[in-house]
């Protein structure tokens, strides 16, 4: 086979799992999620959806003041005559939902009902699932089983396929709403013991990037002590007390319910060897908190 043949069948999340990256503490970073339903083949650009383009910019700049990712997403229910609205409030693990017609879904003020004291918030969990091929074709060739057996899962949990979430290396991609649980390299067979462990309030640590609201630096640390305490609660709580900086290492003082511990963790810079998407079209490198020591005091 030639080389001109070859190049097309390279899958950046396929070389990820060849090299043995570690996807814990790789969650992308964000407070919240804005989600718009979008019935049409998703684009590759938010921008070049269907909807109002002024609507579509005051959407991204609500998304940027609140830190949060504007999402196109659609299941089985999505039709052309309704359009849902939603906003994930990741922080306070919550949502609200609006509907309108398609043609008036410009027209509505979502920031408005973020802040009106009158507002239903919803707590149920849901996933979203990236397949977006046009922005990575690892997420439609990894994301798009998992999303359609999340759909016809016997649990009728709700579940949508979006546009990018992050991460195009670690597809399949599933986030889980409200709390904004990123879960990676997901397969078909993942799909039971992530609904299970969600029923349960726990995570499924295999295929657990981390929480959305925690920076990667947090995230590792985050990891760091899950594994120690083998405590794999969704509401795992952590606190950072201290963190004291020389050159590429941290010294760090963090508190879980009833114990603390001090880590040492050195930022590592490593070169990779692959594509670090199926678009790139040059090799680059992964930062990644490696520990070096933890103590309990």
């Amino acid at each position: 086979m030639s080389k001109k043949q070859t190049e097309n069948v390279f899958f950046c999340s396929a070389a990820s799992r060849y090299f043995k990256e570690d996807i814990h503490g790789t969650a992308a970073n964000y407070n919240g999620f804005i989600l718009l339903e979008h019935f049409d083949p998703f684009p590759e650009k938010i921008n070049a959806a269907h909807f109002d383009q002024q609507f579509i910019a005051s959407l991204q700049d609500l998304a940027k003041r609140k830190k949060a990712k504007l999402l196109l997403i659609r299941n089985r229910s999505s039709n052309t005559r309704t359009c849902h609205l939603l906003y994930v409030d990741c922080l306070r693990q919550r949502y609200l939902r609006l509907s309108a017609n398609t043609a008036d879904v410009a027209a509505i003020r979502l920031e408005h009902y973020m802040e009106h004291p009158g507002t239903i918030w919803e707590s149920d969990p849901f996933f979203v699932v990236c397949t977006n091929g046009k922005k990575d074709k690892c997420c439609a060739k990894f994301g798009f089983p998992v999303f359609k057996f999340i759909e016809n899962h016997e649990s009728r949990v709700a579940v949508f396929e979006s546009t990018h979430v992050g991460g195009d290396r670690f597809a399949a991609n599933v986030v889980c709403m409200p709390v904004g649980i990123y879960y990676g390299r997901v397969m078909v067979e993942d799909v039971d013991p992530i609904l299970e462990a969600t029923s349960r309030r726990q995570i499924y640590y295999p295929n657990y990037r981390g929480s959305c609201t925690r920076s990667f630096f947090h995230q590792s640390i985050e990891c760091l002590l899950r594994e120690r305490l083998n405590d794999f609660s969704l509401g795992f709580a952590m606190s950072i007390e201290s963190v004291a900086e020389e050159a590429n290492r941290f010294r760090v003082i963090a508190s879980t319910v009833n114990t603390s511990f001090q880590l040492t963790i050195r930022k590592e810079t490593i070169p990779y060897p692959y594509l670090l998407t199926c678009k790139a079209s040059k090799t680059g490198t992964i930062t990644k908190y490696l520990p070096e020591a933890i103590e309990k005091i």
